[in-house]
């Protein structure tokens, strides 16, 4: 075996031991480029592109540069329209993906230069001499995601640059189009881990992705704790659903969510599950700690989501469009926190009499015609600013508890 040889056969290791670890992409592509440069390539920039399975973020990229001490990342946010994306429309990689092709290779200087994207004049710019590129699907396909008549596969990107004078020489071609299916390996390896966190939180929670991704995914196994509970409703959705289209049913319904998941997890919260027009979120107390400071970070979110709401009642009536009212209910109680369903379809969420009484609470605001209503043991916590709203019956609970406002 000669010295090529054993750099190739070291560098696959690496990959193959990278991989199997789980190390970041950060260090995968500064690892590969770093020592393809110890052992004579002319690299100058290496560049990698990984689709994201997210709900805000289609892609994720991180550049290498000889010379410099960090990568540069960037998230690039879903955007369908030229006009919202123009550097993405213009891309070497969005061609690749509409035209299908696999690899792309551009000379950047003297007669065999091929400047036909804005970035190879941005490269040849800086003295870079030749452009590889390529793409790998990770065998995910991803039919809602069409790009020109092509459907979009999660995946990678990778382009690297070199500043020898006549471009990337042969061996260096080859190396690379043996190395790089291995590199493309190992980013799938770390990504589809990240990709399935990502999605889990998106539809879970952060916290109860966490639950399930350590491997608490037996039915039934669930753990006591108590949490300061926030039960949200919208009036009235249901008779706009008999008058509305879905695309903007839907769009109204995210428009008023989107006042209450965001006060929710900027006070510390999340939100465990959305109930149709509904939601339930939490804000969990760790360990036997003093409950005030939840009650009063799940009151200052029910207060900000309210104001959010009013906000976006007027620019809504304004504009001629239908308003909602929205209801929440906050209750202090302990609670099963785990796995409940059938055999093979389970939910990792909050269960209890708790939950319930909570929902009963709700239902009292459209009553009581008030926006925010709190349980006796809430306000108790919670300290000042709610009121005593008389003793009220609420249905499959034996006692009439006593209610708060603001």
């Amino acid at each position: 075996m000669n010295e090529a040889e054993l750099d190739n056969a070291r560098l696959e290791t690496w990959l193959l031991h990278a991989g199997l670890q789980g190390f970041s992409v950060e260090t995968l592509l500064d690892g590969f480029c770093h020592r393809l440069c110890h052992e004579g390539m002319a690299l100058v920039r290496g560049h990698i592109a990984v689709a994201a399975l997210h709900p805000l973020v289609r892609a994720r990229s991180l550049t290498w540069k000889c010379g410099d001490s960090a990568l540069v990342g960037e998230e690039m946010p879903h955007r369908d329209r030229e006009e919202d994306a123009p550097g993405w429309f213009a891309s070497p990689f969005r061609h690749m993906l509409v035209t299908d092709i696999p690899q792309l290779r551009r000379r950047l200087v003297g007669a065999e230069a091929v400047l036909d994207f804005p970035v190879l004049h941005e490269f040849a710019g800086l003295g870079y001499t030749d452009w590889l590129a390529r793409a790998f699907g990770f065998g995910w396909e991803m039919e809602h995601l069409p790009v020109a008549g092509k459907m979009a596969e999660i995946g990678m990107a990778c382009s690297f640059c070199t500043d020898a004078p006549d471009g990337f020489p042969a061996a260096d071609l080859a190396r690379l189009d043996a190395l790089l299916p291995q590199l493309a390996l190992a980013v799938k390896a770390t990504t589809m881990v990240d990709t399935t966190r990502n999605v889990m939180a998106a539809y879970l929670g952060g916290d109860a992705a966490q639950h399930v991704l350590s491997g608490e995914i037996r039915r039934g196994k669930a753990q006591r704790v108590a949490a300061a509970i926030l039960y949200a409703d919208l009036r009235g959705f249901t008779a706009l659903a008999d008058r509305l289209e879905i695309e903007p049913l839907v769009a109204t319904l995210n428009a008023y969510f989107d006042c209450l998941g965001p006060a929710v997890a900027e006070r510390g919260g999340q939100v465990l599950k959305f109930l149709g027009d509904g939601l339930l979120a939490s804000f969990q107390i760790e360990d036997e700690a003093d409950p005030a400071p939840y009650c009063r970070a799940a009151l200052s979110a029910a207060e900000a989501a309210l104001a959010a709401v009013a906000k976006l009642n007027a620019e809504r009536a304004a504009a001629g469009a239908p308003v909602l009212q929205l209801d929440i209910a906050l209750h202090l109680g302990t609670l099963m926190y785990g796995n409940v369903g059938t055999a093979d379809r389970l939910d990792f969420t909050l269960i209890g009499p708790a939950v319930n009484e909570a929902a009963r609470i709700e239902n009292l605001c459209s009553v009581l015609d008030r926006a925010l209503l709190a349980s006796g043991s809430f306000a108790a916590s919670a300290g000042g600013g709610l009121r005593s709203l008389g003793h009220h019956s609420l249905r499959g609970v034996a006692e009439p508890r006593e209610v708060f406002g603001l």
